[in-house]
């Protein structure tokens, strides 16, 4: 570095630059300070002018790295995979489930969050009023090993005639360690139904709500395929959306 500096000038050059960076230095100039001490030495060279502001910023960036300390802590994830219901050991259940079912497993990394599944009630696209809620989803039974991170939820819909002739909702929700039945009214009209579910796993935090499964209906027997965005959702008749959420 020294044999380069010397080639672009002199020795006594280069103890006037060491004399303005002392000075730059004992003040605490700002690089803007710097840059205006160098132009006040009229004769200095355009070379030397470019070196010595390339190695304050270099200084300046490493001091700067100092300073600031990224936060490196990932928040609390959550990831969602779907179960065929078909495949493997799940299939033994499918006789006893009802003829709109669906299966996921919830794996949680980081601290054990405090997550709830919320069955929301959809109208004319828009969430209108919630039909239940299961609290506590990795709840551990006094005397079980606290190791597992994952559950599996399998839940089950169908509608059924009571002795009254009314037809009503049942929805089965086995979730961890723990079984709901929960039971809705339900619109003699609505004859077409369809399932809306995550095809593929899906990774997410704990700072907002996400739809995990879902059942619409619709009068018209025109059942569309779809996802959960907006659009879709928009697009309902009437569902029962399953949302996953967490405690502030």
């Amino acid at each position: 570095m020294i044999l380069f500096i010397a080639e672009i000038c002199d020795i006594g050059w280069l103890m006037i630059v060491d004399e303005y960076v002392k000075k730059m230095y004992a003040q605490r100039s700002s690089v803007l300070n710097l840059i205006q001490i160098l132009m006040e030495v009229e004769s200095l060279r355009l070379p030397l002018y470019i070196l010595l502001l390339l190695f304050v910023l270099t200084g300046c960036s490493a001091e700067s790295a100092d300073t600031i300390i990224p936060d490196e802590l990932n928040p609390n994830s959550i990831t969602l995979t779907p179960v065929d219901l078909t495949q493997g050991e799940a299939a033994k259940l499918r006789p006893f489930l009802g003829t709109m079912s669906g299966a996921f497993k919830l794996r949680y990394e980081g601290e054990k969050p405090g997550a709830s599944l919320d069955m929301d009630i959809w109208e004319n696209g828009r969430k209108v009023d919630s039909a239940g809620s299961i609290g506590d989803l990795f709840f551990k039974p006094e005397g079980q090993i606290e190791s597992g991170t994952e559950i599996e939820v399998i839940i089950s819909i169908d509608t059924v005639r009571t002795e009254e002739q009314k037809e009503i909702c049942i929805v089965k929700i086995s979730a961890g360690s723990g079984l709901a039945t929960f039971t809705l009214p339900w619109n003699s009209e609505l004859k077409g139904r369809g399932l809306i579910q995550h095809t593929e796993a899906l990774t997410f935090t704990t700072d907002r709500p996400v739809p995990a499964f879902a059942m619409h209906a619709t009068s018209s027997n025109q059942v569309f395929a779809g996802d959960f965005s907006e659009d879709t959702l928009s697009k309902t008749e009437w569902a029962l959306v399953f949302t996953v959420r967490f405690e502030e």
